[in-house]
């Protein structure tokens, strides 16, 4: 294992923490990035300290990633290959985060998935605030595709992990409870790409917008909410927050 895959496994093992600490100092000190709060609801301390416990868990997956690198899997390191990697990973990421994230919510297999969504308002900590089991689905469902595929067509280590790190501060911006984006934003690249409102509506209201980086299969499967954009314009360009969880926008 070279210098810089053990660096780049540095980088995904502690990001997310990395992006939280951000977050809860824009959160504590008031930072203008916060003025457009998404729920004005007050996020307890019990449930900040309940989410830092769960975000030991965090590393794993720089953990399997590295088992899977030792075994020999995305051997390629060409320039091509990485933009090619990425690419793959990002298109399976997609269709994996949102066909395991609806199972999870099934009744069967929602003990998986319960303790992410204990937090109903998002923190800055949230983002890693995930059982043992759910990080091990998802990053085994993520990486064993990508490791079959790699049988047929060498895939590069660094856009694997890079779509890692992508994910990382995606998922960290998603999680916050304020909206990051400008208010135009739904008139283009908000038309494909999901917002931190987007994915704070999914907590509050316990199912729908289960989408990771894209709005297309929620748009697909029509488990989109209907009134996202509406409520993205209200906390975006009027900045309203919301005062109650199932609060809907009319």
């Amino acid at each position: 294992m070279t210098t810089n895959a053990i660096i780049m496994l540095l980088v995904i093992a502690t990001l997310g923490h990395v992006m939280a600490g951000i977050w809860y100092m824009a959160f504590r000190n008031k930072w203008s990035i916060c003025d457009r709060k998404i729920y004005n609801i007050e996020i307890s301390d019990k449930q900040l300290a309940r989410e830092l416990k769960n975000s030991i868990h965090t590393p794993l997956h720089a953990v399997i990633l590295a088992a899977f690198l030792y075994a020999g899997c995305f051997p390629d390191r060409e320039v091509t290959g990485f933009f090619i990697t990425i690419a793959i990973a990002f298109v399976w990421a997609e269709i994996w985060h949102y066909a395991s994230h609806r199972a999870m919510h099934l009744k069967s297999l929602h003990w998986i998935h319960v303790e992410h969504h204990k937090s109903h308002v998002n923190s800055p900590f949230t983002a890693i605030s995930f059982s043992f089991t759910e990080k091990l689905v998802f990053d085994l469902g993520y990486l064993i595709v990508l490791a079959l595929l790699d049988l047929v067509f060498p895939l590069n280590f660094y856009g694997v992990a890079g779509w890692y790190v992508g994910y990382l501060i995606v998922n960290s911006f998603s999680h916050a409870n304020f909206e990051l984006r400008p208010g135009d934003y739904n008139s283009m690249l908000g038309k494909v790409l999901t917002s931190t409102t987007y994915h704070s509506l999914h907590h509050s209201r316990y199912t729908g917008n289960y989408g990771l980086a894209t709005r297309a299969l929620d748009q697909i499967f029509a488990t989109e909410w209907t009134d996202y954009e509406k409520l993205y314009r209200r906390v975006a360009s009027e900045h309203r927050p919301l005062d109650k969880l199932r609060e809907k926008v009319e």
